[in-house]
């Protein structure tokens, strides 16, 4: 769980694991109206004292984010109204919702055992519907949880009724309180394709040419020419960079700290440029993030520890076959 200010620069609390439903219920209370609130859109098996571990995810779902960002919210709708359609005719389970900006579906599968199952299938359905979101499917993804304010807009995130047909003006004119009902649909469980594990792949996938100046493995490349990268992504290229600079040294000077501080800015700068990428690009706020990850000396994630479980590895690359 994690809970939020919508406010810039305004103290953020602490994610906390919940490990039952009262424990969910009790953070949910406690926040709900004050700030905004999150969950993770998988469950963990197994978690450490203050994080879950990641290699226990049970891929069991499919989260669906459907944003028109500066387009009329009545697109999103339209994407939204026509997913649901089609599981309905399926009978797919599947949960919808309205977030307050925007609508997510949570889509339920048979569990799955590498992530990149899942990925393939959603990459599938994206090219049918141009509001959905394309940061795809990661592990640490975020969702915000049902029947709790979004604080930027002054509307609820409430479950919708797709039975009721709802227009979109319906579903608005119930956004500024709590709807009971969680409205849950269809009993067949997504079947998801088959993928070759990374590790059995004799197939190295391509370099991508950088964007900027600095070199960038395949898998952050991917994850961060999206119109809107996750904070994961940002902070997972952040830590790339600052081990090229450093050449992977933890302890560094302070006008070192500076100087690669300085370099990191201006390839995102060079990112945010390309039409269509980084839409939320906000330099400000940006080089916060940036300078607290340079002086803590955080190193970029390892691809079996992090990238290849949380669903950012998109192939096997050089990178992989040097942590052997």
């Amino acid at each position: 769980m994690w809970a939020g200010s919508h406010l810039r620069n305004a103290p953020q609390m602490k994610r906390k694991i919940v490990k039952n439903k009262q424990e969910y219920l009790d953070w949910v209370n406690a926040y709900n109206g004050r700030m905004n609130c999150y969950t993770t859109v998988y469950d963990f098996e197994v978690f450490g004292e203050n994080t879950k571990i990641d290699n226990s995810v049970i891929l069991d779902r499919m989260f669906l984010d459907f944003d028109a960002h500066d387009e009329p919210l009545e697109n999103a709708y339209n994407d939204f109204i026509g997913v649901c359609k089609k599981y309905l005719a399926e009978n797919i389970k599947f949960r919808p919702y309205f977030s307050g900006q925007g609508f997510h579906i949570i889509v339920y599968g048979e569990v799955a055992d590498d992530i990149r199952s899942i990925q393939r299938y959603y990459s599938r359905l994206a090219t049918d519907y141009d509001t959905l979101d394309r940061t795809g499917i990661q592990t640490n993804r975020l969702r915000r949880v049902p029947n709790t304010e979004n604080m930027k807009v002054g509307r609820f995130c409430i479950p919708v009724n797709i039975e009721s047909e709802p227009s979109l003006d319906d579903i608005l004119s119930l956004t500024d309180g709590i709807v009971a009902d969680d409205f849950v649909y269809g009993s067949n469980l997504v079947r998801w394709p088959e993928v070759e594990p990374i590790s059995m792949s004799s197939v190295e996938i391509d370099v991508p040419e950088s964007i900027g100046r600095l070199p960038i493995l395949p898998c952050m490349h991917n994850a961060i020419t999206v119109e809107n990268p996750s904070h994961y992504a940002r902070v997972y290229l952040t830590q790339w960079y600052r081990d090229l600079l450093s050449v992977g040294q933890r302890e560094i000077s302070l006008e070192a700290q500076k100087q690669i501080i300085a370099k990191i800015m201006e390839e995102f700068r060079e990112i945010a440029s390309v039409d269509g990428v980084w839409l939320d690009w906000d330099e400000s706020k940006t080089r916060g993030h940036v300078e607290y990850i340079v002086s803590r000396g955080y190193n970029a994630p390892g691809c079996r520890s992090v990238l290849i479980p949380q669903g950012y590895c998109i192939g096997k690359c050089w990178r992989y076959n040097d942590e052997d």
